[in-house]
């Protein structure tokens, strides 16, 4: 069974091209989440089994320590702040409340401004969205940002419990989760997808943790189940037939394997 990928490979190359800039240009410790962070863990044993590199991502998640204590005058110099400001540097703008983007011509690879993007066929341009996330929300970040960041608290349980690893891209060392925290993250926004691309890449993310990190599938379950107990439960009823069918298709698995695999996160 082949696999087939969700997103345009043009979309998936120009956001690794992306953060492999992004990991050059922004300042240490840099925590890489989401999509990259789990093809990252799992292509390795993916690749030698299927003989193709594991599913891309359209979006870079970028993850911050805030020091909840800190001062304005603190935050202003954090690394998060100086983030933001070189993503403004290098072409990004804010888009929405909590995100960064640019516009990508899909035939030339070109960055456009909105104006040009006005001129061209949507299907012709690929939104490259950035998403800053950080551990905790500070009280004071609506006086000192005009975004509002996305706040995962299991990012500040892996922080605080050394839970992290070390990679490098770009020959930059990026943190990032270890997979049984990738695992619960993807757990996490699983179920609140609403996206149906969304909630495929999830299942596919989820079974690739589970199956293709460097620990063995029952360390990651026993890690999980010990660490976040309720997550498991939450999602029990979650993937349904038509889901299992279009993920095990762009996973390249028969829809009976992934069954397999999914069913130890209710054993």
């Amino acid at each position: 069974m082949a696999e087939s990928e969700i997103y345009e490979r043009m979309e998936t190359d120009a956001s690794f091209d992306a953060l492999k800039i992004l990991a050059a240009e922004l300042p240490e410790p840099l925590i890489l989440m989401g999509g990259w962070a789990v093809n990252i863990t799992v292509n390795k044993s993916y690749s030698e089994e299927h003989n193709a590199p594991y599913l891309g991502s359209r979006d870079v998640d970028l993850g911050f320590h805030i020091d909840v204590n800190a001062s304005i005058e603190d935050l202003k110099q954090s690394n998060f702040a100086k983030t933001l400001d070189i993503l403004k540097d290098i072409g990004y703008w804010e888009s929405g409340t909590s995100r960064f983007c640019r516009i990508l011509d899909k035939r030339t690879g070109k960055t456009l401004s909105e104006k040009e993007a006005g001129e061209i066929p949507f299907f012709d341009l690929f939104y490259l969205y950035i998403d800053p996330m950080v551990d905790r929300i500070h009280l004071k970040n609506d006086d000192v940002f005009k975004i509002k960041p996305i706040d995962e608290p299991l990012l500040s349980d892996a922080i605080e419990n050394g839970r992290m690893r070390e990679i490098t891209i770009s020959g930059k060392i990026l943190q990032v989760p270890q997979p049984d925290v990738l695992l619960a993250m993807k757990l996490s926004s699983f179920r609140n997808r609403t996206k149906d691309d969304k909630k495929i890449k999830d299942a596919c993310d989820i079974y690739a943790l589970i199956w293709h990190s460097e620990r063995p599938s029952n360390e990651i379950i026993k890690l999980l189940k010990q660490n976040y107990p309720e997550l498991c439960e939450r999602v029990k009823d979650q993937f349904s037939e038509d889901l299992i069918s279009k993920a095990s298709y762009h996973l390249g698995v028969e829809p009976d394997q992934l069954k397999g695999v999914l069913s130890q996160l209710f054993k």
